[in-house]
């Protein structure tokens, strides 16, 4: 009786319902003063469970129905949702501002959308609460930052001067330039991503192979559980990136015209996302890219 009172007041008022409804703890953000993204999942396909990322980073599944909270710090975010079983599908990424703020947004299997927000009561101030700034990080964090080289004081406020680096905004450079010499409808395999964080590696292993999916040239691209299959019948392990031998023989195995790769290396600030393809029958590399991370 109370699950169909609520399954009613969905329809009725999302937002509200996000207030009302038992909410999963997601991953501390570590301070009071920090912001709140709540995800409610909409659609009605039971078969398929959904995995948010924030900022580049796995932070739950979700099932039909379900609401999930997630604490995040004051500062610019992204979030999307994909497939858990790492189908090429998945949302385009949606950016948002946070501080001391709460983010409503509703998920389906296809699509995610901002549905609301509310600022945040500041507990420990009698002070107005400071407004949402949607194209600048909080004044605050960037007062404290030292000037430097890169950096110029312009009308008495600080003004970046280097680009920002975000881990989706690397990856869809690093394809476009590795598959820029690419044919239309080449038949292609993303086969790995070599990382020390496993799921930074999926991660961006699942946004290679949508972005090529996605691509304007209509590539034909391998679905990942036909590569799993074939691995798991065959018994072969993924090859590396620095591997071209076992890259080459698997994509002939595979039956592509070109197979990507991609890995992570280097310290730090200093790390960066290299990806290449290489055309199977030739055994030349096709595309090269290496973007900071």
């Amino acid at each position: 009786m109370i699950k169909s009172i609520l399954q009613s007041f969905i329809v009725a008022a999302v937002v509200t319902l996000f207030l009302v409804m038992p909410v999963i703890q997601g991953e501390a953000a570590g301070s009071k003063d920090g912001s709140e993204v709540l995800v409610q999942r909409v659609d009605n396909n039971s078969l398929i469970r959904l995995r948010v990322y924030i900022d580049a980073r796995a932070a739950g599944s979700l099932r039909v129905g379900e609401t999930v909270t997630y604490k995040i710090r004051n500062g610019p975010h992204t979030i999307r949702v994909a497939f858990e079983d790492f189908q090429a599908r998945s949302t385009e990424v949606t950016q948002f501002n946070s501080f001391n703020s709460r983010h409503f947004f509703t998920v389906t299997d296809e699509s995610i959308v901002s549905v609301g927000q509310e600022q945040l009561k500041d507990e420990n101030s009698g002070a107005p609460s400071v407004p949402i700034v949607e194209s600048a990080p909080p004044p605050q964090q960037i007062v404290q930052q030292p000037v430097s080289s890169s950096q110029n004081m312009r009308n008495g406020e600080m003004v970046m001067e280097d680009p920002i680096y975000t881990m989706d905004t690397s990856v869809r450079n690093a394809f476009e330039k590795a598959t820029k010499n690419l044919k239309k409808k080449t038949l292609i395999a993303v086969i790995n991503v070599d990382a020390d964080n496993p799921q930074e590696g999926v991660y961006i292993l699942e946004e290679i192979t949508y972005l090529s999916v996605q691509s304007p040239k209509a590539y034909q691209v391998m679905d990942r559980r036909k590569i799993d299959a074939f691995r798991t019948k065959n018994a072969i392990d993924l090859p590396s990136y620095d591997n071209d031998f076992q890259l080459l023989s698997f994509g002939n195995l595979m039956g592509v015209d070109v197979v990507i790769s991609a890995r992570i290396d280097g310290p730090g600030d200093l790390r960066r996302l290299r990806v290449k393809a290489l055309d199977v029958k030739t055994g030349l590399l096709v595309g090269d890219s290496s973007e900071r991370i």
